[in-house]
């Protein structure tokens, strides 16, 4: 065995060789080598074997030096060096021969505690080497806008990504999925939620939950009732009992709607016919309003029929009944007006 120790003195660039070949037949070579001076390195500077080398042949080379890289590099036997190594000024590195190839170690100096990601060996951490609650925020892949980490269905954490207006659901076929909402609303990246047009239904309202506060100030409108409880009736008596009540009754409207009936009962039977007349608010006569409650009727008669046009009215006009008889006076009747509300 030959053991050979010299020093490399740091230069600013270029190579350095090593002698590996051994110059006796059958001697092994074991060096040591240190590498010393303080310099900038203008160019990469390598230290390379030259010669022949035989299995098992060991270099050892202590790098005790200030180097500033300036953005260059130093590679020992086909290795690069980890620049964390040249900052920290003092670490060995072991060259070997096996027969195939050189194997490079770095040694670190204990003192420093220099570890860069140069000499951790590819998948070499393992879950056991990570402390819980260690691995934040920082240290995770970047990650894409509006997306989310969930476990997928191969029980692995994977990316999700979340588009505008949608809503993040489980899905057991998948883990999550982002959809948006539908059917009867939408939902607006800015967090507002739309009912749609005619979505909410009578099934969808709990028995005796549209109270009067609910459908005051038209806060309902009657667009939204049903035409069955949208209607009403309003009740207006007339007497043929003397000439003096005979003639023009006005009443008030007091809500838009549409006369679309009216009624007469006979509530004291007629000496001669009895006629109502119905006008509206601008003395047109209501199409088909007609009633003429003849001698010939008796207490309870109803007589009806159905108004076609000109019954129409706004809140505060006056729908007018002109009465009049064909003979002698005498009689009375209780007219219904049935009102659909608009």
């Amino acid at each position: 065995m030959k053991a050979i120790r010299k020093n490399i003195a740091l230069p600013v660039s270029g190579t350095f060789n090593i002698p590996v070949e051994p110059t006796v037949v059958g001697q092994q070579i074991y060096s040591h080598w240190i590498v010393t001076g303080t310099e900038t390195l203008i160019n990469d500077f390598d230290i390379q074997p030259i010669g022949t080398e035989l299995r098992y042949t060991s270099i050892d080379i202590l790098w005790n030096a200030n180097l500033d890289l300036d953005g260059n590099t130093v590679n020992i036997f086909g290795k690069d060096v980890p620049d964390a190594l040249i900052d920290a000024g003092l670490f060995l590195t072991n060259c070997f021969y096996n027969g195939t190839a050189w194997v490079v170690t770095f040694f670190i100096s204990t003192e420093d505690g220099v570890i860069d990601t140069d000499m951790i060996k590819d998948l070499a951490i393992t879950e056991a080497k990570v402390a819980d609650n260690s691995v934040t925020l920082a240290k995770m892949y970047e990650l894409a806008t509006g997306s989310v980490i969930f476990g997928n269905a191969s029980n692995r954490p994977t990316a999700l990504s979340v588009a505008d207006s949608t809503i993040v659901i489980g899905d057991s076929s998948t883990g999550l999925v982002s959809v948006a909402v539908s059917g009867d609303a939408t939902l607006a990246k800015t967090g507002a939620l739309t009912i749609a047009t005619s979505a909410v239904t009578t099934a969808k309202i709990a028995d005796a939950n549209v109270t009067t506060a609910k459908i005051a100030d038209d806060a309902v409108t009657s667009a939204k009732l049903d035409d069955d409880s949208n209607r009403t009736q309003v009740v207006i008596p007339t007497s043929f009992e003397t000439a003096g009540e005979i003639g023009v009754l006005e009443y008030k409207i007091c809500f838009p709607c549409t006369i679309e009936a009216i009624h007469g009962t006979v509530t004291k039977p007629f000496t001669s016919t009895g006629t109502h007349i119905f006008k509206d608010d601008t003395g047109t006569v209501i199409t088909g309003s007609q009633i003429d409650m003849s001698s010939g009727l008796f207490l309870g008669n109803i007589i009806s029929t159905t108004t076609t046009a000109n019954n129409t009215f706004v809140a505060g006009d006056v729908i007018k009944i002109e009465t009049s008889v064909s003979g002698a006076v005498g009689g009375r009747s209780t007219i219904v007006l049935c009102m659909l509300k608009s």
